[in-house]
This record gives C-alpha cells, sequence and structure tokens, in this order.
C-alpha cells in the first residue's frame, strides 16, 4: 500500500519535471527539438553499424571464415 504523503511526493515530482520542460521548451523550443533529433540521430546511426556488422558477419560465415577468423576482424 502505498502511503498518502509518497503518492504526494511523486505527483509533486511529475508535475516539476512537466513544468521544467515546458519552460525549457518555451524559452528555446529551436535549441530543445534540436537536441532530441541528435539524439534520435545518433540512436539511428548505431543501429545501422549494428545491422551492417550482422550483414557483413554472414556474408564471412557464408565465404567459410570461422567464428573466431570474424571475430578477430570485426
Amino acid at each position: 500500500m502505498k502511503s498518502p504523503v509518497f503518492e504526494t511526493f511523486l505527483v509533486g515530482v511529475a508535475f516539476g519535471i512537466g513544468i521544467t520542460v515546458l519552460s525549457l521548451y518555451a524559452q528555446k523550443p529551436g535549441c530543445f527539438v534540436t537536441s532530441l533529433e541528435t539524439i534520435a540521430e545518433m540512436g539511428r546511426a548505431r543501429r545501422a553499424k549494428e545491422e551492417e556488422k550482422k550483414f557483413l558477419r554472414k556474408r564471412l560465415k557464408a565465404m567459410g571464415f570461422s567464428d573466431r577468423e570474424i571475430n578477430e576482424n570485426l
């Protein structure tokens, strides 16, 4: 069971975070959006690199290389 004090604390924290985000967005919306886009782009680049490694691993495996050789070169 949650105590009323704990619930009130969580509501206050959530409200404070929401107000902070809104105030930052209202002051510099371009900067906020740019930073989110940068984070998203970094995630996309990381996933693309992982997919490229998986593809290359499959290709090398089909060419007859052992797992040890592939791990040494990737």
